[in-house]
């Protein structure tokens, strides 16, 4: 499983993501029921990727971390080889005078995500077919303001704008996908499934649960909020979700090195990035 962030403020994105990846499968117990298990946790998986060399466009991933036996890292760079995505020069070769954009990327990842995805577990039923969570974010060629685009495989057929303008302004804010238990505790000060316990046992709407619990939720201001600053958030939210799984008894679904990148409109920024190196 996975942890990943994104955050829009008027400077530009921020993009963070942990590094574990769980290898599961199904046991049979000593009464014969079929039970999912984590059979290896790896700490080196890469969630959060910058699409091309030079281009002001990053990928998060979360869920399933493989498809068959290739990381979803390695779909990746082979959509980026075939469409023409490894650089800006590239691209503009192949496309010549068209400006590249954040959307048509998340759509043509899509696309091929979701014919590798069905290749692999297309003959399973709907229900146990795993799912595949992924962002697009970053600066179109011709736009001032950053935009977010996910999708989910194999559930959606489309992409959607994940923080669209209102009212012709940009809706600054954080979102934040994958094993966010954590983050909603914190951050709006309830947990989900005490939420659903009081409203099955005592009939209440769990609309209702959380309207009365709004007034809890942490006020930020994203619209006035510094790249900085959003950095630094980024990187505590995804630390309160991974010291979770660090502390409390279970498998470590979250954990590893942080990855976080910030993308202003001609740059994609590393601050923190795995690197091959020896134990």
């Amino acid at each position: 499983m996975s942890v990943v962030i994104v955050v829009k403020v008027s400077e530009g994105l921020v993009l963070a993501a942990d590094s574990a990846a769980t290898l599961t499968g199904r046991v049979v117990d000593s009464n014969g029921v079929h039970e999912e298990a984590v059979f290896q946790t790896f700490y080196n998986a890469k969630k959060l990727l910058q699409i091309g060399n030079d281009l002001p466009i990053g990928v998060l991933t979360w869920g399933q971390a493989y498809i068959g036996l290739r990381t979803i890292e390695s779909l990746v760079r082979e959509w980026e080889y075939n469409s023409g995505w490894q650089s800006l020069e590239s691209f503009k070769k192949k496309y010549l005078d068209k400006p590249f954009s954040v959307e048509t990327c998340a759509r043509g990842l899509l696309e091929h995500l979701r014919k590798a995805h069905q290749e692999e577990f297309g003959s399973l039923p709907k229900e146990q077919q795993p799912g595949l969570g992924i962002v697009v974010a970053g600066y179109s060629e011709q736009g001032f303001f950053p935009e977010i685009w996910r999708f989910v495989v194999p559930i959606d057929k489309d992409i959607a704008n994940q923080r669209p303008d209102i009212n012709g302004k940009p809706n600054f804010g954080a979102s934040w996908f994958g094993i966010t238990e954590p983050i909603i505790r914190l951050h709006f000060g309830r947990d989900d499934n005490a939420v659903q316990i009081i409203s099955e046992k005592y009939n209440i709407p769990v609309e209702e649960l959380h309207e009365v619990l709004r007034p809890l939720e942490y006020q930020i201001p994203f619209p006035q909020m510094p790249l900085q600053d959003a950095i630094e958030y980024a990187n505590y939210m995804l630390n309160v979700v991974i010291g979770r799984f660090r502390f409390v008894i279970g498998p470590e679904l979250c954990g590893g090195q942080v990855d976080i990148a910030a993308i202003t409109q001609r740059e994609f920024h590393w601050l923190s990035k795995k690197t091959w190196k020896l134990a």
